[in-house]
């Protein structure tokens, strides 16, 4: 009677382990069928004749000319959404440190008075780097933001850098979003809701820092690849993210 008692306990004992181990490969295999894909949502009225520039040019060379040029990665369309009060913008940089003088980043409100205003120097090698917002300034809900992220190349002439600018709303989570967010068990879940919703820079930075935080990682090789293929930046898909510049 002894040795039944015994041979049953054991055989709920390994039950259970066999379970805790099982739960995060369920957990892994669900994680990875879940698929990115951005929801370009329709710009609203309070956007439009707003036009973002993704792309930079200097309009007289002071940059050296690239094949692939300073580039925003943020949507040709997309208003550019966030859930972040201190959001962070992600661009690919084509230079190396020391062909520039370095950058400018300024953040305005709807009547272009600065919320913020940086300096910043470059990481050294062309890639894709990124800009946050400190925890002193604060985005309202529901008001638009213009950014300028602004390289020098000349010593001569700072009024004409080559330059991209973009916009950011800060959107409340509405409650079944909110639900949605709280009930992700990975963090590719709450990418993938924040994608699908159109969140375009919470999607992009929490996958950024995955990709960092697990450079070999394929599945989110290939998540980095899908999402920049949404918004028709696939060609900077392979280029390495180098991280947070030099403020």
């Amino acid at each position: 009677m002894i040795n039944e008692k015994i041979k049953r306990a054991f055989s709920i004992i390994l039950t259970s382990l066999c379970i805790s181990y099982m739960m995060p490969v369920m957990a892994l295999n669900q994680s990875n069928n879940i698929q990115i894909r951005f929801n370009q949502k329709e710009a609203d009225g309070s956007s439009r004749g707003r036009p973002s520039k993704r792309v930079g040019t200097g309009s007289r060379g002071e940059c050296p000319p690239m094949e692939v040029p300073l580039t925003a990665l943020i949507p040709a369309q997309n208003p550019g959404l966030t859930v972040e009060e201190h959001p962070t913008f992600w661009f690919f940089v084509p230079y190396q440190l020391s062909n520039t003088l370095g950058g400018e980043f300024a953040l305005q409100d709807e009547a272009n008075n600065d919320i913020y205003r940086t300096r910043f120097k470059l990481l050294g090698t062309p890639g894709i780097v990124s800009l946050s917002v400190p925890s002193t300034v604060t985005l309202e809900l529901n008001k638009s933001y213009q950014w300028y992220f602004k390289l020098y190349c000349s010593q001569q002439n700072l009024s004409n850098p080559v330059f991209v600018r973009g916009w950011v709303q800060r959107e409340a989570l509405k409650p079944e979003l909110e639900q949605l967010l709280q009930a992700a068990t990975t963090p590719r879940s709450r990418i993938a809701i924040y994608a699908q919703n159109g969140i375009w820079y919470s999607a992009l930075n929490e996958l950024a820092k995955l990709r960092i935080a697990e450079p070999k990682n394929t599945v989110f090789i290939n998540d980095w690849a899908n999402l920049l293929q949404n918004i028709g930046l696939e060609n900077l898909a392979e280029k390495p993210i180098l991280g947070e510049v030099k403020k």
